[in-house]
């Protein structure tokens, strides 16, 4: 008589040993996990036994991504503090640097800094997409272009004004002539002091009214009722000064004062000002590093 044969035990597959390996990296005991794979205890340890490399392996990948998540995370945190400082604001009349001018001190010098952090800028984009900080910066930029072009023209408008008014007067265009030397160009430092003037008087905080132009230690002062400029940082001979150039200094002052509203520089260098706070608070740890969670990028780990 044939005995009966044994059942056989069914296939383990690759479904039930794969959730083994993750129910154990959980930290579940042999007996839960039998019991979650319908798996005999034996079975269970004799798989986990047999892929112990392959676990190990995972915990050791899986602390890798942790740990490179983590350095991104702080390196990104760090270029969006960096960023944020290095924007700047126009504080004189001077033409200032180009945006690409601006931002060379935060690629830095050497060439794999440089391609590091261009990466980083890129990377900080794709987290936080073209809105926020992105757009604030584009208008941080746009304005201070903007107002490039406007100083540019401005500066123009002053050495043509300048120079106009002391040609008219014969003799202090010949004074200011003779003050000119290779090193010393008397007509530019007069020019350079009216622009410096019209800035600080333009930049203040009260509008300028009934300016008072006055004779002063071998300077032209301007007393705008509320703060006092001298109008030549760079003395003059006594010769050059006199009502001829009191009068220059006054009509090139009310021409540029009048030029420096009308390009509307103030509310170029206000919109810079703004744009640097939103891209400050937009950057804010606190804020970034949750979109930075939430979203991917070509530098974050695989």
């Amino acid at each position: 008589m044939v005995g009966k044969r044994r059942p056989r035990k069914p296939r383990i597959t690759d479904e039930q040993i794969n959730e083994m390996m993750r129910l154990r990296r959980q930290g579940k005991s042999i007996s839960a996990i039998a019991q979650a794979t319908g798996c005999h205890r034996q079975t269970v340890r004799g798989y986990l036994r047999e892929r112990r490399g392959d676990i190990l392996a995972d915990e050791v990948r899986k602390q890798v991504l942790i740990d490179e998540l983590r350095r991104h995370l702080d390196d990104l945190a760090q270029f969006a503090a960096s960023l944020a400082h290095r924007l700047p604001v126009h504080n004189s009349p001077n033409v200032k640097r180009d945006v690409e001018a601006v931002f060379a001190p935060l690629w830095g010098k050497e060439r794999q800094a440089i391609r590091r952090n261009k990466m980083l800028f890129e990377s900080l984009r794709e987290h936080t997409g073209e809105k926020g900080w992105w757009q604030a910066f584009k208008e941080w930029e746009q304005a201070w272009d903007a107002c490039n072009r406007a100083l540019e023209e401005l500066q123009g408008e002053a050495y043509e004004v300048v120079h106009n008014l002391i040609n008219q007067k014969a003799g202090l265009k010949e004074e200011v002539e003779r003050q000119s030397s290779k090193e010393r160009d008397a007509m530019g430092m007069t020019v350079d002091d009216v622009l410096w003037t019209v800035w600080r008087a333009s930049t203040s905080d009260r509008p300028v009214k009934d300016p008072n132009f006055r004779i002063e230690d071998n300077q032209v002062v301007v007393d705008t009722g509320s703060r006092t400029y001298y109008t030549f940082r760079h003395k003059l001979s006594e010769a050059s000064l006199g009502p001829d150039m009191v009068g220059v200094c006054k009509l090139s002052f009310e021409t540029l004062y009048q030029s420096f509203s009308d390009k509307g520089i103030c509310e170029m260098l206000d919109t810079m000002k703004k744009k640097i706070e939103e891209i400050d608070g937009s950057l804010d740890p606190f804020i970034l590093r949750p979109q930075i969670l939430r979203t991917r990028c070509e530098l974050c780990p695989a």
